[in-house]
């Protein structure tokens, strides 16, 4: 994400650098799915409604909802993990933060080090439930059912609420080295 290994010397450039992708992530989720949604509708097949739960539509509909909710849980389970990680790591810094902290207040290297895992979790979280809603876009196309659109939303709110903004930087900073 930054150059030869280095990361975001403030939060606010790491919120800014985690904005911009995590809305590249939206944008493309979005795009697949207004694409191909267009083509279900534009070719709808006579016998069968496009919102269906019925036997014929489970196979899909239990393979797209399944690898979405065993993904946003690996995505919840391994974000916990490696924030505590990164939290117990800045703890045990000798390193003060600046106080005020404050967006643009020069952080020392440990701080910065956290700022690295705060990117790298998210990124990993978001792109854990990306994939499920790209699959179940797909998924949608092949079977003509608009019924994977309720993953694909939930994934985009999930993309959506790991946005990181200097508040939660600042928050999870400060509660960290508590």
């Amino acid at each position: 994400m930054f150059p030869q290994g280095r990361s975001a010397g403030t939060i606010n450039a790491a919120a800014r650098i985690g904005t911009v992708i995590s809305l590249a992530l939206i944008s493309g989720v979005v795009m697949i799915t207004v694409i191909l949604a267009y083509l279900v509708f534009s070719n709808p097949p006579e016998d069968q409604g496009l919102l269906r739960f019925d036997g014929d539509a489970m196979l899909f509909l239990i393979i797209g909802y399944g690898v979405f909710v065993g993904a946003a849980g690996a995505a919840i389970v391994l974000r916990g993990i490696m924030k505590n990680q990164a939290a117990a790591q800045l703890k045990a810094s000798a390193e003060e933060l600046p106080r005020p902290l404050e967006g643009d207040s020069p952080l020392p290297p440990s701080a910065q080090a956290f700022l690295g895992t705060v990117a790298t979790y998210t990124l990993i979280g978001q792109a854990l439930v990306e994939g499920p809603a790209v699959i179940n876009a797909v998924l949608m196309f092949i079977d003509n059912n608009l019924a994977h659109l309720i993953p694909i939303v939930l994934a985009v709110i999930g993309i959506a609420m790991q946005i990181p903004t200097s508040g939660k930087i600042k928050a999870s900073m400060e509660d960290a080295k508590r």
